[in-house]
């Protein structure tokens, strides 16, 4: 075989192994479950709700056709989807979705119907809505305060202090309104009232109840500790502290102790 019919072979050889190799299948990687969510892009609880966001549509809302809404619910979509279980949910981004409308720069509102699709979502029990509730108070924001009663949370001495002390500084801030001539504080949208007396409405309605007909009040917070009194089902009695899985309550004795949460219920 001369050098040309060899150089002719060598190029059809070359030829048809590049049409052999184009032909196969080339497999594409399969990402695991981990893997694509580690792709996603990631949605933070402020990337919906914030100090600067305005929204005014509710969880109904989600299906109308609005380029606002759709945005939203695309980014709801993916943090639902990324935060699907109550451990993965941080608590204290409730107070991202509060009101406090007697201030007069106000930049920021968030339908309160938001807050109870999130108390829902992740079933979030009253006894960890502490802090949103001393929060809500101190905003004024009623609508906030009713969601948080009607999720079972329980009104505590420390609630009627946080209340009277929001009262005081209300005065001040009115005080001040006449001082310097101009209204920083919105007296119109005050809601401090109706606060007072949703939550006076609720804080003598709580008493005991056990299926062994009575509960026993310990000096301290455990089931080994010193028995001060034992409290029958039915009976009433004031919430004190309401934090933790011990509250400090007072019976209509005038006693003080701790009894477990489980053993408390509204009237």
């Amino acid at each position: 075989m001369n050098l040309q019919s060899y150089l002719k072979w060598l190029y059809i050889l070359s030829f048809l192994f590049n049409i052999s190799c184009n032909g196969q299948k080339k497999e594409s990687p399969t990402l695991s479950t981990k893997q694509v969510k580690d792709k996603m892009e990631k949605i933070k609880f402020t990337d919906m709700f914030n100090e600067g966001t305005n929204i005014k549509f509710t969880p109904d809302d989600l299906n109308k056709t609005d380029s606002e809404i759709e945005n939203f619910k695309k980014k709801l979509m993916l943090y639902n989807e990324q935060h699907p279980l109550i451990e993965d949910f941080d608590i204290s981004n409730l107070s991202y979705l509060l009101n406090n409308e007697t201030f007069f720069d106000l930049q920021h509102y968030t339908n309160s119907s938001w807050l109870q699709y999130f108390i829902t979502k992740y079933k979030i029990e009253g006894s960890k809505l502490n802090d949103l509730m001393q929060q809500a108070i101190q905003q004024e924001d009623y609508n906030a305060v009713k969601i948080l009663l009607n999720n079972n949370y329980i009104v505590s001495q420390k609630d009627l202090n946080t209340l009277a002390k929001t009262e005081k500084e209300i005065k001040d801030k009115v005080q001040e309104n006449k001082t310097d001539g101009y209204e920083s504080y919105i007296i119109s949208n005050s809601k401090i009232n109706l606060i007072s007396n949703e939550i006076n409405k609720k804080l003598y309605s709580y008493k005991v109840s056990d299926p062994d007909g009575y509960t026993n009040l310990r000096k301290d917070k455990n089931t080994s500790s010193e028995i001060l009194q034992q409290i029958k089902s039915g009976e009433s009695i004031d919430v004190l502290e309401n934090q933790g899985d011990w509250w400090l309550v007072k019976t209509s004795e005038g006693k003080q102790g701790y009894v477990h949460k489980s053993r408390v219920k509204v009237n």
